[in-house]
């Protein structure tokens, strides 16, 4: 078992290098698919938020990097890890992912149909990457100047999206449930831009705006500075400074790899409108 945990390992970083040959930054994973190095302030008394300013490693996505020596660096300090997550909302990419579900029982490929003939749109071809229990991870891109947010079934049930501050197992990963692989014909396809009418369903609703009621002239002098809490909050994060985001190189991505796909792994689903998806995604 040491052994084969050891080949998982030495697989796991060959990966993650591969990955981030294309611009993506990534974080040793372990079996649990969650990120393998704990927190060094999981003994703190009253720990303050960070997202790596201490210069310590174990900040989740926070440590991911598309820096050769870093991720060596991360693995080296996690020779467990049998896995990687590459961030998702970073530059170059700026990765979204559609996770289909399919443990919920439900038809995610089928509700991703709908939605595209509802709202007009077509998913491009694109890395599809296919998980343990039969799943499929959709890569997209997204454009610089738009936050898209994590979400779990909010655009459909089975359907999840990994946005900002959140990360996909990447392919080539070892879980306790199986490999993660991608399927095939999909692996050397860049990242497609996000269809804007998909895109806009990723997003929050806008706040709806609700003005403050007028205040009566013969009353206006009642109302004292003390009594109108109108001092914004401050904004000053939690621990040292501006919260810092997963490292990445400022070199631009080289040519895709190909990561290996399993044995009779089906195809790209396509969420053309009309058009039936073959896929059961988990």
């Amino acid at each position: 078992m040491a052994t084969t945990d050891r080949q998982a390992t030495t697989l796991a970083l060959a990966h993650a290098l591969s990955a981030a040959e294309r611009g993506l930054a990534v974080l040793p994973l372990s079996r649990t698919k969650l990120p393998a190095l704990r927190s060094p302030h999981r003994d703190d008394p009253d720990p303050s938020p960070c997202h790596g300013e201490c210069g310590r490693l174990g900040h989740g996505v926070y440590d991911a990097s598309s820096d050769p020596a870093r991720i060596r660096e991360l693995f080296a300090a996690a020779p467990w890890a049998t896995g990687y997550g590459i961030a998702c909302g970073l530059p170059p990419h700026h990765l979204i992912g559609v996770d289909l579900d399919v443990k919920t029982g439900t038809d995610s490929s089928a509700a991703l149909r709908e939605l595209a003939l509802r709202h007009l749109f077509t998913i491009p071809p694109t890395v599809v990457v296919v998980t343990p229990s039969g799943g499929r991870h959709l890569w997209l891109s997204g454009p610089p100047d738009v936050v898209v947010p994590n979400s779990a079934g909010r655009l459909a049930p089975g359907i999840d999206i990994r946005g900002a501050g959140g990360y996909l197992v990447g392919p080539g990963s070892r879980t306790g449930q199986g490999v993660y692989a991608a399927a095939p014909g999909t692996a050397h396809l860049p990242p497609p831009p996000c269809p804007r009418s998909l895109l806009r369903l990723l997003l929050p609703p806008p706040r709806a705006h609700h003005p403050s009621p007028r205040r009566p002239a013969d009353t206006a002098g009642a109302w004292s500075s003390s009594s109108s809490p109108r001092t914004r909050a401050s904004a000053t994060p939690g621990c040292s400074g501006r919260p810092a985001g997963p490292t990445r190189t400022a070199s631009a991505p080289r040519s895709w790899t190909r990561w290996s796909t399993p044995p009779g792994a089906p195809a790209c689903p396509s969420a053309r409108p009309g058009r039936r998806s073959r896929r059961r995604r988990g």
